[in-house]
């Protein structure tokens, strides 16, 4: 019981630490090493000791001083404040005087293993090299810190000098541009008071989409010049700007550095989808979770997808045999989706939509009923994904009294599975709290809420999965259906998907309809 209750604390230090900046865990350590200690009284007391040691003030560390070696693998620092147009290549010049040995080729093995430790080590360089005059020898380069023969060991110098046919010169080591990897070429390029250097990206296709903070800003072009310079398969480098379209929710976008082309295509769960960058929503990093929510229907589901984008979920169920109603109300990505769907060979199992989600949600239940009765009645929904994060929940609203009428009430309910996101510390009761507000009722067990991926710090973003409540499909519908309010969290609206929103004239529409 004691070892159980150990555990348990120890858990919560470890999340409760883990929600602190790196930069500043020691002030929160005593307090949790104290909580540990008063689980176990037989806690060693120099652990305390150290804790409070860990917690008090510590004196400002000096700053890292690069070892020989590392200064020797890096290019120097540009001497002075580079053009923020245009990127000088030649700035990364770096040259090498190195002592070699000039030997017959059939050597070179016998030289290798004798002289190892002594030999040029750098990464991606030779220390065996063609002669530059005479084409029948080779050259054994030795590291810079060799400057003679005096340098090697006594061993090594007695191998070299018990060989016949060798003599000693020197060699120019030349590393261009070429030859630096991304990180090395920005911090020479950026300055000094530039601590955090940015070179990840995401990848779309042909396109890198990068999200550059404020102090790298001014050096955005060269960022960009040097990413497309690095990465062969990168034709057009991006940066998201501040603003996002109110409507449909994509980000617009600043070219870096290559081709103004937002036109691609990529590769995710043996599907291709072809989009627009510049005018629909893509994520790759949501391709695991594309993954498991696909691999969590069978052949028998049916999927209504009401916030589907360009099918990152719609294509690949079609694929394993489900049948999908897909809706997105961005024109540009309903037509993304339907040549999706056609170029993936799945038309006859998904259907698109170009509508608002509420509406689609009870137009797509009226279609239902009415094929009842004919020669190819449509499947009832089993699953609803609402891939829509920074307000999906606000459309849970739309399901209460769907199932109300009489000739709906024999239906089967339901599973939902709603996005969302949460800044609260426990996250399982927040978003269970959001759903059951805008549901207007308990949510009936078993609910599951599944850890997404973290968009900020302190900020998850979540998948809520439950059954539809009886209480809210029975229920009264309301006469004037009021449309799902927007997010009242500017973060989480630039955060929400790019390709959905309420269109409150279709909201207006649907009671006449109705009556």
């Amino acid at each position: 019981l004691r070892c159980m209750k150990l555990i348990r604390l120890a858990a919560s230090c470890a999340r409760s630490l883990s929600s602190l900046s790196r930069a500043k865990p020691a002030p929160l350590l005593l307090p949790c090493l104290l909580r540990l200690h008063r689980g176990c009284p037989n806690l060693p007391r120099c652990t305390m000791s150290a804790a409070a040691a860990a917690a008090a003030p510590a004196a400002p560390a000096a700053a890292a001083v690069p070892s020989a070696r590392e200064q020797l693998l890096r290019p120097d620092p540009v001497p002075q404040e580079p053009n923020t147009e245009v990127l000088d290549r030649s700035l990364f010049v770096k040259h090498f005087k190195l002592l070699a040995l000039s030997i017959e080729p059939k050597k070179c093995s016998a030289y290798v293993a004798a002289l190892r430790p002594a030999l040029l080590n750098i990464p991606r360089c030779r220390n065996i090299v063609p002669h530059p005059e005479q084409a029948d020898r080779k050259l054994v380069l030795l590291c810079p810190t060799v400057r003679n023969l005096a340098d090697l060991t006594v061993e090594q110098r007695a191998f070299v000098q018990g060989q016949e046919g060798w003599e000693l010169r020197d060699h120019d080591l030349v590393l261009d541009y070429e030859y630096w990897n991304t990180d090395h070429v920005l911090r020479a390029l950026l300055p000094p008071t530039i601590t955090e250097i940015t070179s990840s990206f995401e990848s779309i296709g042909h396109i890198a989409h990068m999200n550059l903070r404020d102090e790298h800003l001014p050096y955005r072009k060269l960022i960009g010049q040097v990413l497309l310079d690095k990465n062969p398969s990168v034709k057009t480098v991006v940066n998201k700007l501040s603003t996002i379209d109110t409507t449909f929710r994509f980000f617009k976008m600043e070219v870096l550095a290559g081709e103004d082309n937002f036109i691609t295509q990529v590769k995710e769960n043996n599907c291709v989808f072809h989009l627009d960058y510049s005018k629909v929503y893509w994520n790759s990093r949501l391709m695991y979770e594309h993954r498991r929510m696909v691999d969590l229907l069978t052949p028998e589901d049916v999927v209504c997808d009401m916030f589907a984008g360009i099918g990152p979920f719609a294509v690949p169920a079609g694929k394993r045999g489900v049948f999908v109603y897909a809706n997105d109300l961005n024109p540009d990505s309903f037509t993304a989706l339907q040549r999706n769907v056609e170029v993936n060979k799945v038309q006859a199992r998904v259907r698109c939509y170009n509508q608002d989600g509420a509406a689609f949600l009870r137009n797509v239940m009226d279609e239902i009923l009415l094929s009842r009765g004919t020669a190819k009645p449509l499947p009832l929904f089993s699953h609803v994904f609402m891939n829509l994060p920074a307000s999906a929940v606000t459309f849970l609203g739309a399901f209460r009294g769907l199932f109300h009428a009489k000739d709906r009430r024999e239906l089967a309910l339901p599973i939902i599975h709603c996005y969302g996101f949460s800044k609260e510390v426990d996250v399982t009761a927040d978003m269970r709290a959001q759903a059951e507000l805008h549901l207007q009722c308990a949510l009936e067990e078993p609910v599951e809420v599944y850890d997404v991926r973290d968009v900020a710090p302190r900020k998850r973003m979540l998948c809520i999965s439950f059954r539809l409540p009886a209480a809210a499909a029975y229920a009264e519908p309301p006469l004037v259906p009021v449309p799902p309010a927007a997010p009242a969290d500017p973060a989480d609206a630039a955060l929400t998907r790019a390709d959905s929103d309420s269109r409150p004239n279709s909201e207006a529409k649907r009671p006449c309809e109705r009556a």
